[in-house]
């Protein structure tokens, strides 16, 4: 009944907007969007993402029985009950996209079947979505609630509506998932890949490796390109995706620039990838420089379509996106899905491992050259990286503006640095107790 969509107008701003049955956009979950999230500088993402959020609840009020419409309501002073909470609370867990493929719960079809009848069911159990993802959910559609009604009612003027408006969004955000933080296992943080296997992985994907399951040579020479900018930095996959090609230095010292190109009009991807963190530059290695030039003037060159756009990484697929700017979707469907086929332990590595791990062999180089520092002869120009110096180093290098933002990438480097101290602490207790004379 319902759908989201995503706009692309003339001066290249992408628009997320649900949509009803004939396509014209929903009058509240447009003015939700436009004055709660994108006149306060909200991401297309983000912006997406609560709308989908918003048509859970949409989809919700379709399934109650009478029919009920939730705007009326709240004009007339009526709002959300408890009961109506747990409810939408338990419809809110469910995977929409398993529910898409089963068809909606019909409650009245269940209406008719007794209550004190055995019967057998008739479906398997729907599946639900994670805690946080609930959490997320419940928070947007409280946030959304909070919001229509408080339009819904302004002409009222009344204290009392607005009291019970926030009584409303109160008892929703109650009935969120608790405990999260408590829940999460230690090894959520620990994302970082073996290094072994990434090298690995890199070896595989090399351009001229035989067990490359690719055939194309510039869809080689293409992936090459992304598993090295992913290896050699903490680049993101929507800022990969983002790089034009003047983005790049490829002389002396080569280097590539992270920017924010949101809204540009050269993109013709719907869903544009986009930086999500501050802009920086990267040096590059000298051999992933002279292959991205090999690309840029021997295989990008020979696609007629990749001619009018600036950006790097196109599809070589033939069809309507034929020389396109590369798709999100696209790198995760095809380009490492197809490099788990050499190898299923290939699996736990994704763009996003790949940040983790140069945030791991970050820590290790400052521990090395800390260590080497120690052992230098006095007078020597070199400074050691103190912890003030590592986080800023870490920001600057993830794009984040809170120094505290990269600590999550530093977990299993603090982790293997805590079990060598305790075991060497194991080894020091050890060798005293054999030392000690017996009595």
């Amino acid at each position: 009944m319902y759908r989201l969509s995503v706009h692309v107008f003339g001066h290249g701003e992408r628009v997320p907007m649900l949509l009803d049955a004939r396509g014209v956009p929903l009058f509240y979950p447009t003015l939700f969007a436009t004055a709660r999230l994108r006149n306060a500088g909200a991401a297309v993402n983000t912006i997406r993402n609560q709308l989908a959020d918003v048509l859970v609840f949409l989809r919700w009020e379709s399934t109650q029985k009478p029919k009920r419409d939730f705007i009326s309501e709240f004009a007339q002073g009526k709002f959300l009950t408890v009961s109506d909470v747990v409810s939408l609370r338990d419809f809110a867990a469910l995977n929409m996209r398993d529910m898409a493929a089963h068809g909606d719960p019909d409650q009245s079809e269940r209406s008719g079947i007794p209550m004190l009848a055995a019967q057998l069911a008739t479906r398997a159990p729907l599946k639900t979505i994670g805690g946080q993802q609930h959490y997320n959910r419940l928070s947007t559609i409280a946030d959304y609630l909070q919001f229509v009604a408080s339009v819904a009612t302004q002409h009222k003027h009344s204290s009392t509506d607005a009291s019970s408006i926030d009584r409303m969004a109160k008892t929703i955000r109650k009935h969120r998932p608790r405990g999260l933080a408590s829940r999460l296992d230690d090894e959520q943080g620990d994302r970082s890949p073996p290094t072994e296997l990434v090298e690995r992985f890199m070896a595989v994907g090399a351009a001229n490796h035989p067990e490359n399951p690719f055939r194309n040579p510039g869809v080689r020479v293409r992936n090459a390109i992304i598993f090295g900018l992913l290896r050699h930095s903490t680049i993101r996959r929507g800022e990969l995706l983002s790089l034009r090609l003047d983005q790049f230095e490829l002389g002396y010292e080569p280097s590539v620039w992270v920017r924010r190109n949101q809204d540009d009009p050269s993109d013709s991807r719907r869903y544009q990838p986009v930086s999500k963190t501050k802009e920086r530059p990267f040096p590059l290695p000298q051999a992933l420089a002279d292959q991205i030039q090999h690309y840029v003037m021997n295989e990008r060159a020979k696609i007629g379509p990749a001619r009018r756009h600036p950006y790097l990484l196109v599809s070589h697929r033939k069809g309507k996106t034929y020389g396109h700017p590369l798709s999100l979707s696209a790198v995760s469907s095809q380009v490492f899905k197809a490099m788990r086929t050499v190898d299923p332990a290939f699996s736990a590595i994704h763009p996003h491992a790949l940040r983790y791990h140069f945030n791991y062999e970050f820590s290790k180089h400052v521990d090395k050259h800390n260590t080497d520092y120690r052992s230098m002869p006095a007078g020597t120009t070199v400074t050691p990286i103190t912890e003030g110096r590592e986080l800023d180093m870490r920001a600057f290098l993830n794009g984040h503006r809170s120094k505290q933002s990269g600590a999550v990438y530093n977990r299993r480097h603090v982790r293997e640095t805590s079990d060598r101290a305790v075991r060497q602490i194991q080894v020091a207790l050890r060798n005293k107790v054999n030392k000690e004379p017996e009595n």
